[in-house]
């Protein structure tokens, strides 16, 4: 039996247990027990499926259904059989899960069985569709679906993080939608990806249809600024159907992005920009979504921020695949992209495990908040070594599978800038000079692709800090609001000149105006606390500032 004979039958039993759970609505443990054995027969049928594609099986469907003027095309290759796997293995463990989970929502049994299983099987077909059409109609239904299954506790938080998501995910999908009908006007009207993927539209249409798509597809995969509904809706989900939102529905998201930058305008050509923009985003979210989550207590809360941030890392790969197939560099870009999917598959095994192993501490505690959770380990071993396992996965400690990825990723970033192929950021570039009163003090500046990245990650980051600072600087009323702008804004511009000298005495000089700045903002509310850290700080930052200056003053003196 071919792999896509297998999905489809995969979709027909997910069909099968929804309808169970809708005909078994009034009697809990029936509903529940059709809706979650048959869902995970289904998830078994769609993983041996998808491994057939990722080993070789491509398979595709083509064929009338419902409307001739849409033809339902269908395509396993190996990047969609790589996602069908993670998501069956979600699924099937969700499910499994849901035997006594789905307990704790009486009433609601069957409806959780029948969104559950159809949600499953929506998403299954947004990995397949081969035609704008129904991947429109499927991305639509995996929406509602999820939707439903946020809101199934119809209480007030539940509401509220189901409508922020709502009106997020339909924002993504006009996005999509109008990237789509950008391609299909360019092909003279034809839904079929297999046309676009061969067609030129040329850089102005190909670049927005990609900016279209990457923001659209970046809001389902929760990039900041397009990520508040994920701390909003992931925690009040039933925990099982959280693991799949997370750990399968997301990366979904990165499918997309691929799927346009590298597949459907393949005939247009990956221009570089596209590239860096995602390595942007990507620094972004991986840095802030840990911020995020430092201040979180609740546990599905903090998890999900998490998903902010390992999004980030997974984009890092997809940006500097991009950038290195823009600069011809085809072996590093393989290699950023083998990192980028790696990081997709250990997130969604590490990030399934650590919402399950949340739901099953707010089953037998009752509440998210890790302040009020204590002693554990004796009351629940086993939950707490495998949650311990995937706490550290998750925080890419060595040997475990996040370690692994992560590293990759970075080694294929770093390869990449040591190599000819996105060494080239640090080659094209643009100088700015001026004489100074001794030779060793002449200012120069160099801007090249790879500053330039940097530069705008910094800018991001510093639009971010000083909307968050029109309310949260108040609380420094007494410490002068002025004061900290004056040395905020002598801290970014000092880091920018960092980035930019292209000179050792001018590099040392803003170097230490970075670190005195950045001090002073340390100990602004001159706290003890403030005062220790900052005197620690300093002393580090200068420990750092003469090692670089011992570094440079070597080089100068074997020149």
């Amino acid at each position: 039996m071919d792999s896509m004979t297998l999905f489809i039958a995969s979709l027909a039993v997910s069909c099968i247990g929804a309808l169970a759970s809708v005909l078994l609505i009034k009697a809990d443990n029936a509903a529940k027990t059709a809706g979650c054995l048959i869902g995970a027969v289904a998830a078994v049928l769609s993983f041996i499926a998808g491994l057939e594609a990722v080993l070789g099986d491509v398979s595709s469907l083509n064929t009338v259904f419902f409307f001739p003027f849409a033809r339902l095309e269908l395509l396993l290759n190996g990047l969609a059989g790589l996602i069908v796997v993670l998501i069956s293995i979600l699924a099937f463990a969700g499910f499994i899960y849901g035997l006594s989970y789905f307990d704790e929502y009486p009433g609601k049994v069957g409806r959780a069985g029948f969104f559950m299983n159809t949600f499953v099987a929506s998403m299954m077909l947004v990995i397949t569709a081969d035609n704008v059409f129904w991947f429109l109609v499927a991305f639509e239904l995996m929406s509602l679906t999820s939707y439903f299954l946020v809101v199934i506790e119809e209480n007030k938080n539940s509401i509220r993080g189901g409508w922020l998501y709502f009106v997020i995910a339909h924002v993504g999908f006009v996005l999509i939608m109008a990237s789509f009908l950008l391609m299909t006007n360019g092909v003279g009207g034809s839904f079929s990806f297999s046309d676009f993927r061969t067609h030129d539209f040329g850089p102005a249409v190909s670049s927005a249809c990609f900016v279209l798509a990457f923001f659209g597809f970046g809001a389902k995969a929760g990039i900041i600024p397009l990520h508040s509904w994920l701390p909003q809706a992931h925690p009040e989900a039933p925990s099982n159907v959280s693991a799949l939102m997370s750990g399968g529905m997301i990366k979904i998201g990165i499918l997309g992005i691929l799927k346009v930058g590298l597949d459907l305008l393949a005939g247009s050509g990956v221009q570089l920009w596209w590239g860096l923009i995602v390595l942007v985003f990507g620094s972004i979210s991986s840095v802030l979504g840990v911020v995020y989550a430092l201040h979180e207590h609740d546990i599905k809360r903090l998890l999900a921020y998490h998903s902010v941030e390992n999004i980030g890392i997974i984009l890092l790969g997809v940006g500097a695949s991009m950038t290195a197939h823009a600069l011809g560099n085809d072996v590093i870009a393989t290699i950023a992209l083998m990192a980028a999917l790696y990081h997709t598959l250990n997130h969604a095994m590490f990030k399934g495990e650590l919402f399950l192993g949340a739901g099953s501490l707010l089953y037998a505690t009752g509440t998210r908040n890790m302040e009020k959770m204590g002693g554990l380990f004796r009351r629940m071993p086993v939950t707490a070594v495998c949650f311990l396992i995937g706490a550290l996965a998750i925080s890419a400690i060595p040997p475990l599978n996040g370690f692994v990825s992560e590293w990759f990723t970075y080694q294929g970033l770093i390869g990449a800038a040591m190599d000819g192929g996105i060494g080239a950021l640090f080659q094209t570039a643009t100088y700015a000079s001026w004489i100074g009163p001794m030779p060793f003090t002449n200012f120069t500046l160099l801007l090249n692709p790879l500053a330039g990245l940097l530069i705008a990650v910094i800018a991001a980051l510093a639009f971010v800090a000083w909307l968050y600072g029109l309310s949260y600087f108040d609380e420094y009323y007494e410490a002068g609001i002025g004061v900290i702008g004056f040395f905020m804004n002598l801290f970014i511009a000092s880091m920018n000149l960092v980035i930019l000298a292209d000179n050792a005495f001018w590099f040392l000089v803003f170097f230490e105006l970075m670190s005195l700045t950045s001090y002073v903002l340390v100990i602004i509310d001159r706290t003890e606390a403030s005062l220790k850290g900052g005197f620690l700080y300093l002393i580090m930052a200068h420990i750092g500032f003469l090692m670089i200056a011992c570094s440079f003053f070597a080089m100068a003196s074997a020149t």
